[in-house]
């Protein structure tokens, strides 16, 4: 062993060394260093040049895999930041040239991606580990593993400026005869250009710039151009050589020779002439177009999967200098009959001169091809976000985030409404700058979200009142609608637009964000949900005050106060809307939590979509408790009934049905199987959406009257417990109305129920002027199975209005159009009726406060 010493020598490399002397000291591995070099002739400056010799006797070969020899020589050449920097092997022989992950001919590869394999607390232990597993799977001929992606051609020599995008998936050669043909490029500018098309030889291309662009589905001020393309049937080589005549020779075990090259690259050139016609020489302004480029994209079988179906094409991009445009301009001369032209021998002898002196220049290619790139979000839940329509109401501090991440999730098609102008000051949370001050924030979020993904998402901005230009949105044509506008209007015209729809409308969401942005929640009506914003909304206020572990507490006071707020936010206070306080790093964190949890549950089957509410909490100081996670809370769908006279729809929650029918089951066990029953209704009325909330149905307090065909409601208890509801629910859940059953007939009022609701004949004097009587019913087959399996009844229901004070009848008579009956059974749970020969009593007036 050798030793030359320098002082440009660094840390990290005396670390290595070291380390490789240990290494080969205990003889590990069967490696034995032979030579330390600090300033080799030939490494890269600044390396370090260590040689070792690797023992492969014992390895065991399979067929395919490479031929070792019994020591391999490899030259390692470490970088001066080692170990943040990986060291290259070189091997001085080309015996594995052609292998898998050999670069060109000389360096083994041994780490796909260093950012992920490459642990610098390993050092050099670590890398030579790493140098015995390759020799191993050498020799074992797994370099390529099955399923393992295989590594493309390398293409060597010097590099042009521009680059090109490809977003169209390339041809590929059949029958084993190459693919021939252009591609098109739109020019983004004057350094990049995006292939968008493939155009075969031997069929039409366009013939003008406005056939070119519709082809590939660009704007009318697009430019375009064409670039010769040749797709090989077979793999060439993995490093395509530096000089133009090495590649033509390569491409001609191909079967691809220089006179159709050159013919095709001159049929492309002149074709580009021709589609410029005299006035689109210049562009708008009169400045002249910009020379069209002149490249040969050069495609091979090379990518994919080890083991795993036909390859895809992989491609380079070849500079051509301006000489090779004028020979090409002799060479279309003899184009005829779309063939490629018959090369004459003083055009060939130009073209063999020029491929003699041409060095290969590379244009940087970008893969944007779905056949062989993989969307960096494919397996998250924005994947559900690809090539949908998404509506989003609101471009402010959760609406800009939001449009935001539907056009990077490759949403196909986003319109933002807003009417609100960029003011000072929003910049604070809102993704506007100084200079959009006074413009629309739809159009200027519009159009900086365009620019996102110009080619697969169009953005369209409305600036205007949602409520008006409602109807000139078709909604339908949506997946998704986004309402981040966190405005009670807003939501109840949604809420009653969605209602009166005959047609059911996409996924609806409801997002807003508490006072000081550190809360958050998302209220998401799948497209088959009963109810929209307003009213899961309703539900999670219900919910969360009902939580007996106090765990939403602190939702419930931001969001659902029981008293207006009074304190209230406002940036410019008298001529500004009140607001929140809260940062952008809020918001965003805000409103990426709840998109995320919004699009896990649009990515549930649809058997699985379900009304729901996601709350999340911004984290906390590392003092501070750690607050609880997300939380979802879900429901099932309600069920509806109209009210013919009003046209209002009522909607009965699960529970409210469940305790009507759980009453209905007891009266038919205890009282028979024809006696009425029923109870008072709890929940709202909201006029601005035309909905009546059923929250909860309660039994027939103990001094009320059951009977076959009578059915009238005591008194007793009745005000405490309306009392109690309205503090458990901060007053969201009022008396509602009464129900009753017609057990094995219609669902429909009797000329008795007629009498009551005129009368409503429920004594509470602060009653609501309306009240909801809802009768279920049946024939028998259908009531029976409703108390068997809770297959939902016949039901009717009339919002009644209160024309009559109500009184209490005397007790020594019957109520008007009560029936004389043999027996009347009392409410509550007694299990013994009351004869006709008994007095019957009268309701009692309740003592307690009244509701």
């Amino acid at each position: 062993m050798s030793d030359r010493t320098t002082t440009a020598v660094t840390a990290g490399q005396h670390l290595a060394v070291d380390q490789l002397r240990q290494i080969t000291g205990s003889a590990r591995g069967g490696v034995f260093l032979t030579h330390v070099d600090t300033a080799p002739a030939k490494a890269p400056t600044g390396f370090v040049e260590a040689r070792i010799s690797v023992g492969c006797a014992g390895l065991p070969r399979a067929e395919g895999g490479l031929r070792l020899r019994s020591e391999e020589p490899v030259t390692l050449y470490i970088p001066p930041d080692f170990p943040f920097e990986v060291p290259l092997v070189y091997t001085r022989h080309s015996r594995f040239a052609g292998a898998p992950h050999v670069v060109w001919a000389h360096f083994p590869c041994l780490y796909r991606s260093t950012a992920t394999e490459w642990d610098p607390a390993d050092g050099m232990y670590g890398f030579i580990t790493r140098l015995l597993d390759w020799f191993r799977a050498a020799a074992a001929g797994e370099l390529d593993a099955p399923g393992e992606p295989l590594h493309p051609p390398h293409a060597v020599g010097d590099y042009a400026d521009g680059l090109l995008v490809v977003r169209r998936d390339a041809p590929a050669a059949e029958d084993d005869e190459p693919w021939l043909g252009a591609a098109l490029l739109h020019c983004i500018s004057d350094e990049r250009s995006d292939v968008v098309g493939w155009l075969p030889f031997g069929q039409p291309w366009p013939q003008t710039l406005a056939g070119a662009r519709a082809a590939a589905q660009l704007p009318n001020e697009a430019q375009v151009f064409l670039a010769p393309a040749v797709i090989t049937a077979d793999h060439l080589t993995f490093e395509y050589p530096d000089t133009a005549r090495a590649l033509i020779t390569a491409l001609a075990r191909g079967r691809i020779t220089a006179r159709m090259v050159l013919g095709l690259v001159g049929v492309a050139a002149d074709h580009n002439r021709r589609l410029r016609t005299t006035a689109e020489q210049t562009g708008p302004d009169g400045t002249p177009h910009p020379a069209t480029p002149v490249h040969l994209l050069l495609g091979t079988p090379s990518r994919g999967t080890s083991g795993h179906g036909t390859r895809r094409t992989h491609l380079v991009a070849w500079h051509l200098p301006d000489f090779a445009d004028k020979l090409t301009r002799l060479a279309v001369t003899a184009y005829v009959d779309r063939q490629l032209p018959e090369l004459g021998d003083e055009i060939m002898q130009i073209g063999e001169e020029w491929l003699d002196t041409l060095t290969t220049r590379w244009i940087g290619l970008y893969e944007a091809r779905p056949e062989v790139t993989v969307r960096r979000d494919h397996h998250t839940p924005a994947a559900w976000l690809h090539g949908k329509r998404i509506l989003v109401l609101g471009a402010g501090a959760l609406g800009a985030p939001a449009a935001d991440i539907c056009a990077r999730a490759g949403a196909a098609h986003i319109t933002v409404v807003d009417q609100s102008l960029v003011h000072p000051g929003i910049h604070a949370r809102q993704p506007y700058a100084d200079a959009d001050i006074g413009y629309p924030k739809a159009d200027v979020l519009a159009a900086r979200l365009n620019e996102i993904a110009p080619d697969a998402t169009r953005i369209e901005p409305v600036v205007a009142d949602i409520t008006r230009h409602f109807s000139a949105l078709d909604v339908h044509s949506f997946d998704l609608i986004l309402d981040c506008t966190a405005n009670r209007v807003v939501r109840a015209f949604l809420e009653r637009a969605r209602r009166t729809d005959p047609t059911a409308w996409p996924h609806l969401a409801t997002v807003m964000i508490g006072h000081q942005a550190t809360r958050g929640i998302a209220a998401l009506s799948p497209c088959s949900s009963t109810g929209g914003g307003t009213d899961v909304l309703r539900r999670t206020a219900l919910t969360a005050r009902q939580d007996p572990t106090r765990a939403l507490a602190d939702m419930v006071e931001d969001f659902f106060p029981t008293e207006p707020r009074t304190e209230l936010f406002q940036p410019e206070p008298g001529c500004s809307d009140a607001t929140f306080t809260g940062s952008a790093a809020d918001v965003t964190a805000l409103a990426g939590q709840l998109m995320t949890g919004i699009l896990h549950a649009l990515h549930a089957p649809d058997d699985r979509h379900t009304m729901a509410a996601l709350t999340v909490r911004t984290p906390s100081g590392p003092t501070d408790p750690q607050p609880a996670g997300p939380r979802w809370l879900t429901w099932p769908n309600d069920t509806i009934v109209t009210d013919d006279a009003t046209g209002y729809d009522i909607r009965i929650a699960p529970a409210a049905l469940a305790e009507m029918r759980a009453e209905a089951r007891r009266g038919a066990r205890v009282r028979g199987p024809r006696v009425e029953t029923g109870g008072m209704l709890l929940g709202a009325i909201d006029d601005s959406t035309g909905i009546i909330y059923v929250d909860e149905a309660t039994g027939p307090p103990p001094d009320s009257l059951l009977a076959e065909t009578y059915f009238q409601h005591g008194l007793d208890g009745v005000t405490r417990h309306l009392a109690a509801r309205r503090t458990a629910t901060g007053n969201t859940s009022r008396f509602l109305g009464l129900w009753h059953i017609h057990p094995h007939s219609p669902a429909q009022p009797s000329a008795t129920d007629r009498m009551a609701m005129e009368l409503l004949t429920l004594p509470l004097d602060d009653a609501p002027a309306r009240a909801l009587v809802l009768i279920a019913g049946g024939p028998q087959p259908v009531w029976d199975k409703w108390l068997a399996t809770g297959d939902g009844p016949d039901l009717y229901a009339r919002l009644a209005t209160r024309t009559t004070t109500a009184t209490t009848p005397p007790a020594e008579t019957l109520p008007p159009g009560r029936p004389r009956s043999t027996l009347w059974w009392p409410g509550g749970y007694a299990t013994r009726p009351t004869t006709a020969d008994s007095t019957v009593p009268a309701p009692r007036r309740s003592d307690d406060p009244h509701p």
